[in-house]
């Protein structure tokens, strides 16, 4: 949040952070745009307007510099989402369109918007460029970062609104889900529903998030059983690879009447290696996923999820961001949302048939 120094709590200016940090104006401009290299600016100096900058709370304002920019013509935003490769596409879809309908309704004959959708590798946010050029992008949302990526970001002064989804890091506008929610709720269905030694199929890569829902779900298993949860990993976040773990898991011996899949894709590759092993869903093993994904209530038996907060966190995201374009926002924000479990068949070995 801004620094109680900033009086009346309007936005930080360049000038409050010259002053503070002891440099020029200038040199703040050149750091906050990442041009500190071609302006000759010592990376001292740029490491001192940065923390400067957190410290004090400083948000972009996007507004103001576009209005400047105008030649005669529309005003152009152009906005993006940054995703990677890896990660399963329900929360940027829902992304994606949350933000073009806000777009729709905004486009008008003096001001226009593009979007992109940018792609990373998991962990390697920091080899695109174009995230930290004060010339490319006027607003982005970012989601499905791993730790490497995350400490980029906490590091790196990003010269535009930003709004991070499904994780917290300082400095940024986040949307998140509940903390502990999902895990919580997924260790409930499944103990509810007969389970007394699930398990938790995640990727060998744990973002943020996932290593929330992880850490939840193991409380939450030992809370209420007094037992540690073993953890299937598997090599990706596709039901090829969630099958494959599972099966192997299995094949090697291990006991478990229930799985908690951190993703709903890692849940329909559960319910296969579970078919392969001639293991009935739930009256030998439950299963619970996490998006509710459309293939969720076309699996047999239908698969309880909790639902991760996609659509909710979009809704709140895009207005969050074109708030931050417009100038209205004077420092970070945080935002939660709660997300909805709906229970179905595949965790209900109570109410399964006796053999």
């Amino acid at each position: 949040m801004p620094n109680n120094d900033i009086p009346g709590g309007r936005p930080v200016t360049i000038y409050e952070i010259a002053k503070k940090a002891g440099v020029s104006p200038a040199a703040v401009s050149s750091v906050l745009a990442n041009r500190e290299i071609e302006r000759r600016i010592s990376p001292v100096t740029a490491q001192k307007v940065r923390v400067t900058a957190r410290e004090l709370g400083y948000v972009p304002n996007m507004a103001g510099r576009r209005l400047r920019s105008r030649q005669g013509g529309a005003r152009q935003y152009d906005l993006a989402i940054f995703t990677t490769f890896e990660a399963p596409l329900p929360l940027v879809s829902q992304a994606l369109h949350t933000m073009q309908r806000a777009v729709d309704v905004q486009t008008n004959k003096d001001t226009a918007y593009s979007i992109a959708i940018e792609m990373y590798h998991a962990g390697s946010l920091r080899l695109k460029p174009a995230l930290l050029h004060s010339d490319r992008y006027h607003g982005v949302i970012i989601t499905n970062t791993q730790p490497a990526d995350d400490e980029f970001l906490a590091q790196a002064q990003v010269p535009y609104p930003v709004i991070m989804l499904g994780r917290r890091i300082p400095g940024y506008s986040c949307v998140l889900e509940a903390p502990g929610i999902v895990g919580r709720h997924a260790a409930e269905a499944l103990i509810g529903g007969g389970c007394r030694k699930p398990v938790v199929l995640h990727g060998r890569s744990i973002s943020q998030t996932v290593r929330d829902r992880v850490d939840a779900f193991v409380r939450g298993v030992k809370g209420r059983t007094g037992l540690d949860c073993v953890a299937i990993v598997s090599g990706g976040l596709d039901s090829h690879q969630g099958a494959a773990a599972v099966e192997m898991a299995f094949t090697n011996g291990l006991k478990f009447d229930g799985i908690f899949a951190v993703t709903d894709s890692l849940a329909a590759g559960a319910y296969e290696a579970l078919r392969r092993c001639e293991q009935r869903i739930p009256r030998d093993v439950a299963v619970v996923g996490v998006g509710d994904q459309e293939i969720a209530e076309f699996l047999y038996p239908a698969l309880t999820t909790v639902a991760g907060a996609n659509e909710s966190m979009a809704a709140e995201a895009v207005p969050l961001l074109f708030r931050m374009l417009r100038g209205e926002i004077d420092g970070p924000r945080e935002v939660v949302v709660v997300p909805p479990v709906y229970v179905r068949g595949s965790s209900m070995r109570t109410a399964a048939a006796p053999r």
